[in-house]
């Protein structure tokens, strides 16, 4: 009997040394395989026979050794902080990306440089001061403006269209996340599966659910855990996403609201459509909510296409008022949540803020309007019979200059589509006035935005009716030097949070920095998280990674042992043999 244990002992030692070298030469195939887990092998005593009491404790004979389990060098707790830290570096790098990309469409690092064309119709209008009756200063004018505008206009649509790229890059990340998810929940079944019923360990299926989980967390914040049956469920942005039940796909649906928004926002289907992010709270590493690079590119991207409506002016309130200051306010709080945190809109909307202010301070002084009433004059009458008041409307200033035809009104500079600048219209004293115009054709509220702002085609067609003649019919040179003091007026803000003040080619300039200065903060943060990152992920491969000079040790290690147990079993067998001869 004791021989025969014997042989059990020598047998365990066999199949353990074996399982070990499986495990070895396992762990050497996958040295460069992605997300591959270093495994190790455990054994541990067999149960023992007693054959006897002694004094002091029983008699007893080990069976030898049995495998206990082979499992990966994991450590969990680097795993979440891996995560988490990808997590954040997936949503600045996707702000840095946003913020460069801005800086490409401006022009100001590469290509025709903005600053130049607004330098280029301040030297027209320098020219023009001097010799305004002269053709070649006209033409210079008119061509060097049409220039600005041409210029303005496809740096705004660029970058509406860069908009709509990220549209479409997150509508593709959501998909993404979705596959994913259906992935990692595919494979928990798989896991659950074999490791339930005590099959096996499945530890290539477990490095590739952790592998997904790593690249899940670039993409949106997550929190995960995994039950007594091997499954793991997942949480996104707080929400049940991955289940014992199943996948609860992400969804897409367009916005919609104030500003008829026809990007994406992402939603839960299964929750009535809820939105998945929440992005008027104040995203910050305090907040523990600046992570994924979804939400950096939903954030960057804004709901809609920014204008200078959008950024509050201080003007436009009665803030010596409790209501005029609180109603400031509330339209301060709301650019603040809506455009100042949204780099593309924040651009859009201060970009079109700047193109507006110069092609109404030149209009306004080429055709100028005057709020003051006439004498006897309570409200104006158009040709349809629509009455205006008197002290609700501009009219045109009739001391003004015009073009080389006489006519009144002068023509402006800068036109709206389809939108005169003035309407006809009689005072109740008689007398006929020109009324500014807000609406167009359509009877729609029109603006000197960008998506609505042209050349004057009469001044295109002839440059003669830029009014530079008093009525007499003389040179107006102080036409010219009131266009000049506009370049060198500081009167215009960038936003509600930075009330200093500029003049154009300074409005640009710190329109330029803020952008620059945005990305290299978001930049200098990215680099940092991806360095956290990389300092945890090696930590992480230190104890998971496959050393193939320590797997080669191993390996001489227990080929070894299944020598030496080779030859326990032979020498216990060859006993034996001699035994049973003996005794024959």
């Amino acid at each position: 009997m004791a021989k025969m244990t014997s042989i059990y002992i020598g047998v365990s030692g066999l199949n353990s040394a074996q399982t070990a070298l499986n495990t070895t030469t396992h762990n050497l195939a996958n040295v460069y395989t992605p997300g591959y887990t270093r495994q190790l092998s455990f054994t541990a005593d067999k149960t023992y026979n007693t054959i006897g009491q002694s004094y002091t404790s029983a008699m007893q004979v080990g069976l030898g050794v049995s495998m206990v389990e082979t499992s990966r060098v994991r450590d969990i707790l680097l795993d979440k902080s891996y995560r988490t830290e990808n997590g954040r570096q997936g949503f600045y790098e996707a702000e840095y990306e946003v913020a460069l990309e801005i800086q490409t469409i401006i022009g100001e690092t590469e290509g025709v440089r903005f600053q130049q064309t607004l330098e280029d119709v301040w030297t027209s209008i320098n020219e023009m001061a001097k010799t305004p009756d002269s053709t070649v200063s006209r033409s210079e004018l008119v061509m060097n403006a049409e220039l600005f505008i041409d210029r303005a206009k496809n740096i705004y649509t660029e970058l509406i269209d860069y908009q709509k790229n990220i549209d479409t890059k997150i509508v593709n990340i959501v998909n993404k996340i979705n596959s994913l998810g259906d992935e990692i929940n595919a494979l928990n079944l798989k896991i659950s599966g074999i490791e339930a019923p005590n099959i096996e360990d499945a530890n290539d299926l477990r490095d590739r659910r952790d592998l997904l989980l790593d690249e899940l967390s670039g993409m949106v914040k997550i929190n995960y855990n995994e039950d007594e049956n091997s499954y793991v469920s997942v949480m996104v942005e707080g929400v049940p996403f991955i289940t014992d039940g199943g996948v609860f796909h992400m969804g897409i649906q367009e916005l919609d609201g104030d500003k008829g928004s026809v990007y994406s926002t992402c939603v839960w289907p299964y929750l009535d459509n809820q939105e998945v992010f929440h992005l008027e709270e104040p995203i910050t590493t305090d907040n523990k909510n600046d992570i994924g690079n979804i939400k950096g590119y939903l954030l960057a991207r804004g709901d809609f296409v920014g204008s200078y409506t959008d950024v509050p002016e201080v003007s436009d309130y009665d803030v010596s008022t409790p209501e005029g200051y609180n109603e400031y306010m509330e339209a301060v709080a709301t650019y603040n949540k809506t455009v100042e945190c949204c780099s593309i809109v924040k651009t859009q909307a201060l970009f079109d803020k700047l193109i507006h202010n110069v092609v109404t301070a030149i209009n306004d002084v080429l055709s100028p309007t005057t709020s003051e009433v006439p004498a006897g004059v309570t409200q104006y009458t158009d040709a349809n019979g629509n009455v205006y008041n008197a002290s609700d409307v501009k009219i045109l200033d009739m001391t003004t200059s015009t073009g080389n035809d006489g006519k009144m009104p002068p023509e402006e500079l800068f036109s709206r589509k389809y939108t005169e600048r003035y309407i006809e219209v009689t005072g109740d004293d008689g007398n006929t006035y020109y009324m500014f115009n807000n609406t167009n054709t359509l009877d729609d509220e029109s603006l000197y935005t960008l998506n609505n702002i042209e050349m004057n085609q009469v001044i295109l067609e002839d440059y003669s009716k830029l009014p530079f003649k008093t009525k007499q019919q003389d040179n107006d040179l102080a036409k010219g030097e009131e266009l000049v003091a506009l370049w060198g007026k500081q009167g215009m803000t960038l936003d509600p949070n930075n009330m200093s003040r500029y003049t154009f080619k300074q409005f640009y300039a710190q329109l330029v920095y803020v952008i620059g200065n945005e990305g290299d903060l978001h930049n200098s943060i990215a680099s940092n998280q991806k360095i956290a990152r990389d300092q945890i992920d090696d930590r992480r491969t230190e104890i998971t990674g496959v050393s193939s000079e320590d797997e080669l040790t191993n390996m001489i290690k227990y080929q070894s042992a299944y020598n030496a147990a080779s030859r326990y079993v032979t020498t216990i067998a060859d006993m034996l043999q001699y035994v049973i001869e003996k005794l024959g």
